[in-house]
C-alpha cells in the first residue's frame, strides 16, 4: 500500500491550490491528494477556459514537485439546497453543481482515477429524503463518472443526525444508487466523532464497506471536535483500521487528511489569537513556519511508513 497526503495541510500558509502543491517539493510525499476547495473562483467563473487554467497550473506544480495525484476531493458545496427536491433547476443548486462538475473535469485532465463528493446530510432529512435528494445530487455527476472512468466516492459523516455516520449506511446508500462507478471514503477522524460508528468501531465500519470501499481519508482525534491530527495524537485504534484494510482487500492509497500535525491559527474547530503588546498585535510565533510545517509533514509521512511496515504492507 502506497502513501499519500493532501494539499489541505498547506491551505494556510500559500494563497492557491498550486502554491501547495509545490510546498510538497520539500517533502517524502510523492503521492498526492488534490482538495479542490469551495472557494476557487475558477469553478464559478462563466469562462471554461479560467478552470482548465486552474488544472494546468495544478500539473505544472505536480510536475515541477515530483508529485502525482492519486485521488481527489471535490468543493465542499453539497450542503442540501431544499428547493432542488422540487427544482432540480434551482439557481444555487445548479451553480453548485456546475463547480463539482468542473472539478471533476480537472481530475479528468490530471488523470486522477478517484474523486470524493460530498453527501449532502442536512438534519431535516429522514432517511427516505437523504436517499431521494443524494440520489438525484450523485446522478447530476456520474455520467462524467462514465464519460472518464472516474470512481465518485462518498464520504461518511461526522454525526449521527446525518443518517449518514456508518460503515452499513454507506453500503445501503451505495447499493440504493447502483452504479458501478460509485463507492465509498471512509474519514476514520468522523467515524470517531459520531457516536453510532465509534461505538461500532473502526474495523466493523470498515468489514461493512468492504470492495465498496476505494477511498482512505486517514487522521486521529479525541472523538470529541472536528479535528484531523495525525495518527498517534489522539484515541483511534489503527491495528482495527488496518487489519480492516487487509480483510477488505482495499486496493487504494493510504491517504491522509491530517493537516493538524502543527496547528495554523486559521485551522477549526478552534483558533489560536495574536497577542497584542503595546496595541500592536504580535505574530512572531502565532503559527509554526512554513519549513518548520514541512519538517512535521514528513514526521507524517514517517508515521504512516511506520504503520504500514507493522502490518507488512508497506509500498514506496
Amino acid at each position: 500500500m502506497k502513501i499519500s497526503s493532501s494539499t489541505g495541510d498547506f491551505s494556510h500558509y500559500v494563497s492557491t491550490v498550486a502554491q501547495t502543491v509545490a510546498c510538497f517539493k520539500q517533502t517524502k510525499f510523492k503521492y498526492i491528494n488534490l482538495e479542490q476547495t469551495g472557494n476557487i473562483p475558477e469553478f464559478f467563473s462563466d469562462n471554461d477556459d479560467d478552470w482548465k487554467r486552474f488544472a494546468h497550473e495544478c500539473g505544472e506544480a505536480a510536475a515541477d514537485a515530483g508529485v502525482t495525484y492519486v485521488i481527489s476531493h471535490a468543493p465542499c458545496l453539497h450542503n442540501a439546497i431544499l428547493p432542488a427536491l422540487e427544482n432540480h433547476n434551482d439557481e444555487t443548486y445548479r451553480a453548485n453543481v456546475r463547480a463539482i462538475r468542473r472539478s471533476v473535469e480537472v481530475c479528468h485532465l490530471l488523470n486522477i482515477p478517484r474523486i470524493v463528493i460530498h453527501a449532502c446530510p442536512d438534519r431535516s432529512f429522514d432517511v427516505d429524503t437523504f436517499y431521494k435528494y443524494n440520489k438525484m445530487f450523485y446522478a447530476d455527476f456520474l455520467d462524467l463518472a462514465e464519460k472518464y472512468d472516474i470512481i465518485i466516492m462518498t464520504e461518511n459523516w461526522d454525526n449521527d443526525d446525518s443518517k449518514f455516520s456508518t460503515g452499513k449506511q454507506m453500503s445501503d446508500f451505495i447499493d440504493f444508487v447502483d452504479h458501478p462507478l460509485f463507492a465509498a471514503c471512509w474519514d476514520t477522524a468522523h467515524g470517531n466523532i459520531a457516536k453510532n460508528s465509534r461505538e461500532l468501531g473502526q474495523y466493523r465500519n470498515v468489514i461493512a464497506l468492504g470492495n465498496k470501499l476505494k477511498g482512505l481519508h486517514i487522521s486521529d482525534n479525541f472523538g470529541d471536535v472536528h479535528h484531523h491530527s495525525w495518527p498517534f495524537a489522539g484515541i483511534i485504534n489503527f491495528d482495527e483500521i488496518m487489519q480492516g484494510l487487509l480483510d477488505v482487500n482495499y486496493d487504494g492509497y493510504f491517504n491522509f487528511e491530517a493537516s493538524y500535525t502543527l496547528l495554523h491559527h486559521n485551522n477549526i474547530p478552534y483558533h489560536r489569537k495574536a497577542w497584542v503588546y503595546q496595541d500592536k498585535p504580535v505574530t512572531t510565533l502565532l503559527d509554526p513556519s512554513i519549513e518548520l510545517k514541512q519538517k512535521a509533514i514528513d514526521l507524517l509521512y514517517d508515521v504512516g511508513k511506520y504503520i504500514l511496515e507493522s502490518y507488512n504492507c508497506f509500498e514506496a
